[in-house]
């Protein structure tokens, strides 16, 4: 694991990073966003609605999904 804090609008569009937390696996969002590259915070979707972090369960998921297709 990663951590990498995004210090500026320019970096945020030069790593197309949609907001934090983000989840990156081989270069690439386990959660690809529509939204435009930016300093904000990253909302994702739930059984609940939205939330600051995806489900550990839409986390496995996305990890497992970057595993088989890498």
């Amino acid at each position: 694991m990663t951590v990498l804090e995004v210090t500026s609008e320019a970096e945020a569009a030069a790593l197309q990073f949609h907001g934090s937390p983000a989840f990156t696996a081989g270069g690439q969002d386990l959660f690809p966003s529509a939204a435009g590259a930016g300093l904000s915070c990253r909302v994702y979707s739930t059984d609940r609605g939205l939330a600051g972090l995806p489900s550990i369960a839409s986390l496995r998921a996305a990890v497992r999904g970057s595993a088989a297709g890498a």
